[in-house]
């Protein structure tokens, strides 16, 4: 090979045979199969070390070949190799050969050094009129396992393009993408994730037509930036590595990004002087931002953690060979991201420094959240996990569910809004059941929004689901309590659900929201809910697909008495609906139903103990009420009625003047998107509770009639006090 080409590093690990070539100190290609001479240099050194299982291209941006792109390239040195095979014997029989055969052997094997695919192709060609080429065609057929994807293109340039993609990073960094979706992915959409410092990563979503997968392909800011700058930014990362600071005020989560930020600024800056580069402050500002945000923050997490399509991300074990896995829009997507073994160790560092909880061998799971990005996070590692550390991270919107985002998206309709609504302003006791991603929790924190401004609220959850600090800068008078973990050790010093519940009904009357029911403290609290001790309006999540999975979990899991049970009034079920049995998923409210106090003399059967209110027709995707509610026979609601003063007729008509404000403001929301989102809801919530009670000193009686005529007026210039311009 020729000398003055890249030189190469060989690694070997019990895993891997690894050779990497130092494209940094060679001038004669670009580190890239589209440049010939790379190409050719690329080929020559797989050939020379067959066993080779990783390929690293060393530049200011590295690419990695591993499995099937390597499988390609070694496919194409073993063309070359038959190629020259037979130039030689030919060589050696040139007595017995045409000169015409000879010539076009020559022109195979000249062509084969620097473009392999394309010698493939002449030859596919000429094996047409020549036995002898056709004997060598079939014999490379062979020896590359008919490999279809030579058949899928006749452009070298789309084949080294879009069926050899390496994996990529910046030299500063050790996470990968790839680039190039396969090539037989539809594109679906493109949309950026902006965030505020001004660092726009754009999201390419596909369809991979041969496994049905869908794709979510991630272009970060960083992997486009120039040579120079990459380099910069590895100088900066050479000069960390010496810097020693000054205090341990860098140390503190809250101080570390901006702290390792003016570091790279000031770095950067000083490095100008030497560096053949010209930066307008700006840039800087921007290439700061990226080395710190790689440095003390999350790396290439942090923009999924920004995403506000993403619901889940999983990082399984191990990272080398697992992309990474998200949940976007409520489908699962396969990303272009793979992460390295020091990527999920600083990751694991991270988490165990911000929870203060264990997480090792001897304690491997980790429970915690990450309040700046509203997100919750779930870590195992060894023993549990052999092969390395994995997590779960699941995303909770930034700003608060409403009951009208959630009739947009057809989870629930309009009627059902309105009756969910009333069920809360009539301080009902509520629990909310579905599977794990099935919308528990968001359809929990859309209740809160509909409960008044004046009441008291007392949260208890594990783990912070609801966006507690949010609620109270709207208005909400809301105590969080923050319990044990299932998940913690026995050592840990944090009260336990039981014990925070117990405290919680010592701090006065309130609204009582729990996270989930699941454990001991389902006692304390369906005991305080049969005696009236736990105040207003109670609401939780539980674990259940059914009404029926709902009360055996609650009796026979958790020892929970049929009399204490019957304190609960209704159980909403929501669920991840596949229509047709299609790859989709669309989170549905498929039951509202109440608790017959009657029903409790037979508990054998609990289908009993249930009235449907409303039921999911899976048909016309909609939540149709059932007779019970359309002609008042609920014991629920004539229960609320008579706490009222009303009679049953009235409820009726307060839920469908309740449902008419939801279908009023989601009716405008395409113009204006921001009537979906809490400050509106409570706004619109407040002026139907005042005109209620106008209507009542005005006429001595509630006129929903009234009602409504007031509502449009004040939502009209509501409006345009708000959103026009």
């Amino acid at each position: 090979m020729d000398k003055s080409l890249c030189p190469i590093q060989k690694i070997e690990s019990s895993q891997d045979s690894t050779i990497k070539l130092q494209c940094r100190s060679c001038t004669y290609g670009s580190a890239s199969l589209f440049d010939s001479i790379c190409r050719k240099n690329i080929l020559q050194n797989l050939s020379n070390n067959p066993s080779t299982t990783i390929l690293i291209l060393n530049d200011s941006l590295v690419k990695l070949y591993k499995g099937q792109n390597l499988k390609l390239l070694k496919k194409l040195t073993t063309i070359i190799e038959e190629i020259n095979i037979q130039y030689q014997i030919n060589s050696n029989k040139k007595n017995n050969q045409t000169t015409k055969h000879a010539e076009q052997l020559e022109i195979l094997k000249k062509t084969s050094e620097t473009d392999p695919f394309e010698a493939y192709l002449t030859l596919q060609d000429l094996q047409k009129d020549s036995s002898q080429l056709k004997s060598l065609f079939e014999n490379i057929q062979k020896k590359i396992n008919y490999d279809y994807s030579f058949k899928k293109t006749n452009d070298s340039n789309i084949f080294y393009t879009t069926f050899i993609r390496p994996y990529v990073r910046p030299g500063f960094l050790d996470s990968f993408i790839q680039t190039e979706p396969p090539h037989d992915a539809i594109f679906e959409q493109t949309y950026k994730i902006d965030n505020e410092k001004s660092l726009s990563a754009r999201v390419n979503l596909y369809t991979h037509q041969s496994t049905i997968e869908k794709l979510y392909f991630l272009y970060p800011p960083e992997f486009n930036l120039p040579q120079k700058e990459l380099l910069l930014l590895e100088k900066v990362r050479e000069k960390l590595s010496f810097h020693r600071p000054k205090d341990t005020g860098f140390l503190q989560p809250k101080n570390s990004k901006e702290y390792f930020k003016r570091f790279a600024r000031t770095t950067i800056t000083s490095l100008l002087e030497t560096q053949d580069l010209s930066l307008q402050a700006a840039q800087i500002d921007e290439l700061s931002e990226i080395f710190s945000r790689n440095t003390s923050g999350y790396g290439i997490i942090e923009y999924l953690l920004e995403d506000e399509n993403i619901q889940d991300i999983y990082i399984n074990a191990p990272v080398n060979n697992n992309p990474l896995h998200l949940v976007v829009n409520g489908e699962e997507y396969t990303s272009n991201i793979y992460l390295s073994e020091d990527d999920v160790e600083a990751l694991a560092s991270r988490f165990r420094s911000l929870s203060g909880r264990p997480f090792s061998e001897a304690s491997p799971v980790l429970d915690m959240d990450l309040p700046a990005f509203h997100t919750r996070i779930a870590a195992i590692s060894n023993p549990l996990t052999p092969k390395g550390i994995a997590f779960a991270l699941r995303r909770h919107r930034k700003h608060p569910w409403t009951l009208a985002h959630f009739v947009k998206n057809k989870m629930i309709t309009s009627h059902a809004a309105g009756l969910l609504s009333l069920l809360v302003d009539g301080q009902t006791s509520l629990l909310i059941a579905g599977s794990r991603g099935a919308g528990k929790t968001s359809l929990l924190t859309a209740l809160i929004n509909e409960i008044p401004k004046r009441f008291r609220i007392l949260t208890i959850e594990d783990t912070t689901e609801i966006p507690i600090s949010i609620l109270q800068k709207q208005g909400f008078k809301m105590q969080s309590l923050v319990t044990k973990s299932m998940l913690s050790s026995n050592q840990s010093s944090e009260m336990s659900p039981t014990n925070a519940l117990r405290t919680a009904l010592r701090l006065g009357e309130s609204v009582l929201i729990l996270g989930e029911v699941r454990g001991m403290e389902a006692k304390v609290l369906f005991e305080a809910m049969r005696v009236g001790a736990a105040g207003n309006l109670i609401m939780g999540t539980i674990h259940g697909s059914t009404t029926q999975d709902v009360y055996e979990r609650i009796v026979y899991d958790l020892g929970i008495s049929p009399s204490s049970f019957k304190a609960v009034e209704a159980v909403i079920i929501t669920a991840p609906i596949r229509k047709e049995g299609g790859f989709e998923k669309h989170r549905r409210v498929i039951q509202i139903s109440e608790t017959r106090k009657k029903g409790f003399i037979d508990t054998t059967n609990p289908t009993h103990l249930f009235s449907d209110l409303m039921i999911y027709n899976t048909e016309n995707d909609y939540l149709e009420q059932t007779d019970t509610l359309a002609i008042g026979q609920s014991e629920l609601l004539g229960h609320i009625a008579k706490k009222w003063g009303v009679s049953i007729e009235k409820i009726l008509e307060n839920i469908k003047t309740r449902a008419w404000i939801k279908e009023q403001i989601v009716q405008v929301s395409d113009t204006y998107p921001k009537v979906l989102e809490a400050p509106c809801i409570q706004d619109a919530n407040t002026a139907f509770w005042s005109f209620l009670e106008i209507s009542k000193q005005k006429h001595n009686h509630v006129d929903y009639t009234f009602i409504k005529e007031q509502w449009k007026i004040w939502f009209d210039d509501y409006l345009k006090k708000r959103y026009h311009e």
